[in-house]
């Protein structure tokens, strides 16, 4: 019995301590989460309150300005990348831009299969490499007095192509009297001066219907042109036949 009694004292301190424990928590609880009125004046408000509205707006445009410069620099990339085989594979697509034609052209003419053969010192796969069709064929409609000195050049070449035969031709453009017409105005283009005593002087036959000059004429043209494949090696006289037949009787 007395170890009973002596239990429940003990027990009933206990809970006493307890609750005495509680009280000084409060108390600190309450001091600390005191606030002086120094404490209160020192504390600041931003009245901007538009300010804080317009954050979380500013914090997505700049992700979106951020994702929309990475999008843009990706296809950059990717242009820069294709443009030039775009180039290669079609250089007529930008006959128009002077600064890129001739080098997209000689490297399609470079890497055209026959052509890569005969440099390995194999054999082409065209039936008739001598007999050779242009790729492109330039209607006298389409053809614009040039007003440069690569203009000139190239409608030399292009001419010329319609009068020659090659083992390889990218592009002719009809011959008629107006053509011719348009070629000769065009000399005075030409920033060489030799240059422009050499083709006024040549092209003038051809007014006449006199095309003897045509392998010599393509061959110096392609020449300045820097041409590494499609020399002239003959005339075409089917075709200058043709032309003579249509315009020079």
């Amino acid at each position: 019995m007395e170890e009973k009694s002596s239990y429940k004292i003990n027990t009933k301190s206990s809970i006493c301590d307890i609750d005495i424990n509680i009280d000084e928590d409060i108390q600190k609880d309450i001091r600390d989460f005191y606030f002086s009125k120094k404490d209160l004046d020192n504390i600041k408000i931003s009245f901007d309150l538009e300010d804080i509205i317009n954050e979380p707006f500013r914090e997505e445009k700049k992700e979106k300005n951020q994702y929309y410069f990475s999008w843009f620099v990706d296809l950059l990339l990717v242009f820069i990348i294709l443009l030039p085989i775009i180039g290669v594979y079609n250089p007529n697509l930008f006959v128009k831009f002077d600064g890129v034609y001739p080098f997209f052209l000689k490297t399609h003419n470079f890497l055209e299969k026959d052509n890569l053969m005969k440099l390995l010192g194999g054999q082409g796969s065209s039936i008739d490499l001598n007999n050779a069709k242009a790729s492109v064929i330039i209607k006298e409609e389409d053809v614009k007095t040039p007003t440069s000195n690569l203009d000139e050049l190239k409608l030399i070449h292009s001419l010329a192509n319609s009068l020659i035969k090659a083992e390889y031709k990218w592009e002719c453009t009809e011959v008629t009297p107006n053509t011719i017409e348009k070629v000769i105005s065009g000399v005075d283009y030409l920033e060489d001066r030799y240059q422009r005593i050499y083709f006024r002087s040549n092209l003038e036959n051809w007014k006449q219907g006199d095309f003897s000059n045509a392998v010599d004429v393509h061959n110096k043209v392609w020449s300045i042109l820097e041409g590494n494949v499609g020399e002239a090696y003959d005339l075409d006289e089917d075709n200058i036949s043709k032309i003579k037949e249509k315009y020079f009787k």
